[in-house]
């Protein structure tokens, strides 16, 4: 959250954070509740087989983080004693996080740390995107053919069903939560339904470049790299002298924080290292561990300054995860992708990268390493790659405002207009039946079926006057 907490700062609010990482939060006007104890539902989930997740591994992911941070005692004292001016929440399948901004009667900034997708359009608005626009974890391209579009509309019955079946669990953990929050407030608890409609700003990690354009509301706001600083970090003198020195080229290597190096099988660790050692190029690998007879070209840390090393011009390759924010780093800094997705939105995140020209795709394993190696030769030989991720770079950065801007002046209307009431879809003031016209649909089925039954009624008694009148004559 701190791409949203530091342009908050910057434009001189007064915030109080709640996060698992209160070491990282210094500021005079930053005031933290540590929830630092959901790090232990993280490290459960990190510890399963990430290849196997389910939809319903995931949501129950997303339900037990929400609980253990609403259950934590400092937070809901703050809820009860003071009031705040907006409530910023960042969306991952935690419908019931709408209480908090329920409770507290103030304006609701929901943000999607992924890109916009069914539930979250179904949030903000009408889903309307199903016939043209691929669900989240659709590895399909645009225009999608009959057979495309029936398996996406077969994926967004799917997650409806996921959800509607849940709904009951999350309408009971909203008010067992919430409902004591509200009455010592004194205050009425909504609906779990209206509050989660009750969205002032919707922003949204996403950008046209990325991932496609569709018809939304005015309050969702593409914010994608908001959490990329414009004022790139310098990097570690060792570093600096490094990249520098490799005139011939960077590849950089990380797998992100949930993924570990340790995590992949040692022989395939083995021969991934052979195979950088017979690069002319100098590698940058995210590394857990401690390697003996470490290749010469080749440089292990536990943490690396990732967007420093991107920004780099002599960085040529970037090995990815691909998940969303390496993603979108790579977009911003314009350097082609090798991507090894192995769960959650990775897969749709690489596949689309690839589509647009700027990527390649490995399937994680134990025998990926030489599909690497194989699409690190065809990247090295083909400037295409590099060429495209420079067009989407120069496409991803041409904004009239930065990402910054964007922040400070929606959150502040949302304030000022107590809720940008202004901005927001109309939708969710109907019932579904008066959405989709089925009410209008019924009156014209009944006069229609009324107009019938006059004209064969009148039809009969014509019928009957004629006969009548034959055997009169």
């Amino acid at each position: 959250m701190r791409g949203l907490v530091n342009p908050l700062l910057d434009a001189g609010h007064q915030i109080t954070l709640v996060t698992s990482f209160p070491e990282l939060e210094i500021s005079k006007n930053v005031r933290v509740v540590d929830v630092s104890h959901v790090k232990k539902i993280h490290k459960y989930m990190a510890a399963s087989d990430l290849t196997k997740q389910t939809m319903s591994i995931v949501l129950d992911f997303g339900r037990n983080i929400s609980l253990a941070t609403i259950e934590t005692p400092a937070l809901r004292n703050l809820l009860v004693k003071e009031s705040f001016d907006a409530v910023i929440s960042e969306w991952f399948f935690s419908d019931i996080d709408s209480g908090y901004a329920a409770i507290q009667q103030a304006p609701w900034i929901l943000l999607s740390g992924m890109v916009m997708h069914h539930h979250i359009e179904f949030l903000i608005d009408q889903v309307r995107s199903v016939p043209t626009i691929p669900a989240l974890k659709m590895d399909v391209g645009i225009p999608m053919n009959f057979f495309e579009r029936l398996s996406n509309t077969m994926s967004y019955l799917k997650t409806s069903y996921l959800f509607w079946a849940r709904y009951p669990q999350q309408q009971s953990d909203y008010e067992s939560q919430f409902y004591p929050l509200a009455q010592s407030r004194g205050v009425t608890l909504p609906p779990l339904l209206s509050a989660m409609h009750n969205i002032s700003i919707l922003f949204v990690n996403s950008h046209p470049s990325f991932a496609s354009a569709q018809s939304l509301p005015p309050n969702a706001i593409d914010i994608a790299g908001y959490h990329i600083d414009p004022n790139i970090p310098p990097l570690p003198k060792d570093l600096q002298d490094l990249l520098d020195s490799s005139n011939q080229g960077v590849i950089y290597f990380s797998m992100g924080s949930v993924l570990k190096p340790s995590d992949i099988p040692e022989r395939t660790n083995k021969n991934l290292f052979k195979i950088f050692q017979q690069l002319p190029y100098t590698v940058l690998w995210k590394y857990d561990g401690k390697v003996q007879n470490l290749p010469k070209n080749v440089h292990i840390k536990s943490w690396m300054p990732q967007s420093s090393i991107l920004a780099h011009p002599n960085t040529k390759i970037f090995i990815t995860h691909g998940g969303l924010l390496s993603t979108l780093e790579s977009l911003y800094f314009g350097v082609p992708v090798i991507a090894i997705p192995v769960f959650g939105d990775q897969p749709s995140n690489a596949k689309r990268c690839e589509r647009a020209g700027h990527a390649l795709t490995v399937k994680y394993g134990p025998n990926m390493d030489q599909e690497l190696k194989e699409k690190l030769n065809i990247m090295l030989n083909n400037n295409s790659y590099h060429n495209k991720a420079k067009y989407i770079s120069k496409l991803f950065r041409n904004r009239p405002v930065s990402t910054t801007k964007l922040i400070q002046h929606y959150v502040e209307l949302a304030i000022e207009s107590k809720g940008a009431l202004h901005l927001r879809s109309k939708t969710h003031l109907y019932a579904w039946y008066e959405t989709w016209m089925l009410d209008q649909l019924a009156l014209l089925v009944v006069t229609l079926y009324v107009i019938y039954r006059v004209f064969k009624k009148v039809q009969n008694l014509f019928k009957k006057n004629v006969k009548e009148k034959k055997k009169k004559h």
